[in-house]
């Protein structure tokens, strides 16, 4: 049974660091040396071992003066704008991780226009490589309008319950009807306990892209991007898609199915024939964030 390691060995965490400063998300982090491994149990150590590396390693960068340098800048902003909200989760050595915030102006844009909501952790700019995470939501121009923002230090599903519970108080309890966000299973995690009445939907682009890397020998042929495209974008009905799927996996070698198998799973979640019930404003994908990082 593997076990917990309290001090990561050098090389497994020089690893981790050179990923982590190259942005690679905690949980892509250790599903590389899952998949490298062959397997959870021959990793070595858990998965709780590397985002606690993580979050000690990011927690020594945050140096206390920025920190409050933040704080007095909420304060600042607060005090020009009585609606503005801004929280903090600190660990449990009291350390300031994570951060979000709301002005007046988003807040009164969600009452109008949060039906749908676009959540994406993937950008990482700044000195810390925390992630820089904004709420965007659509008017009725379709024009990204931001609903809130959020740095975070970690990524675990108790930290998304704080945020998306933070979120939720900002925007008086209303939930959105449709989250998309990437695929991170603590992130889903928290939406299933936070909002269980939206309807959680997963970036078709950031699914493309991991595609890319699984099965790019596959996808070079036209006959399998033809159909995997289908099943993706053009697919008018669940019983077509699952007829697609059926001729795509065909095509697969069995060794390289356990990502495809993954994605079957989660089908619900991205392919457009499963969400017709639900309002998503037109939107397959959360690349609007990049306009607000």
């Amino acid at each position: 049974m593997l076990r917990s390691q309290r001090q990561l060995d050098e090389a497994h965490a020089n690893m981790i660091e050179d990923m982590d400063n190259a942005g690679l998300k905690p949980c892509s982090v250790y599903s590389y040396f899952v998949e490298a491994a062959g397997g959870v149990e021959n990793v070595g150590f858990l998965k709780s071992d590397c985002n606690n590396f993580l979050q000690s390693k990011r927690n020594k960068t945050l140096e206390a003066g920025d920190a409050q340098s933040v704080i007095n800048h909420f304060k600042s902003l607060q005090a020009n704008d009585s609606s503005f909200l801004y929280t903090m989760q600190v660990d449990c050595e009291n350390r300031m991780s994570n951060f979000f915030w709301s002005d007046g102006i988003s807040r009164t844009d969600y009452n109008h226009f949060g039906d749908v909501v676009i959540f994406d952790t993937t950008y990482r700019t700044n000195k810390y490589n925390m992630a820089c995470a904004p709420f965007i939501g659509v008017n009725h121009h379709k024009q990204s309008i931001l609903f809130g923002c959020t740095f975070l230090l970690n990524e675990t599903t108790e930290s998304f319950v704080w945020l998306f519970e933070s979120f939720l108080e900002a925007m008086n309890g209303l939930q959105p009807k449709t989250i998309f966000t990437d695929l991170c299973q603590a992130m889903a995690n928290a939406i299933k306990r936070v909002l269980p009445d939206s309807q959680h939907r997963l970036c078709l682009w950031h699914i493309g892209q991991n595609a890319a890397k699984h099965l790019s020998y596959y996808l070079r042929k036209s006959d399998f991007k033809v159909l995997f495209n289908r099943c993706l974008y053009n697919c008018g009905s669940e019983q077509e898609f699952e007829e697609v799927w059926s001729h795509l996996v065909t095509k697969v070698d069995n060794s390289k199915c356990s990502w495809l198998k993954k994605i079957y799973e989660l089908r619900a979640n991205w392919c457009p024939a499963f969400s017709k019930n639900y309002f998503s404003a037109g939107i397959l994908s959360t690349q609007r964030s990049e306009e607000y990082e």
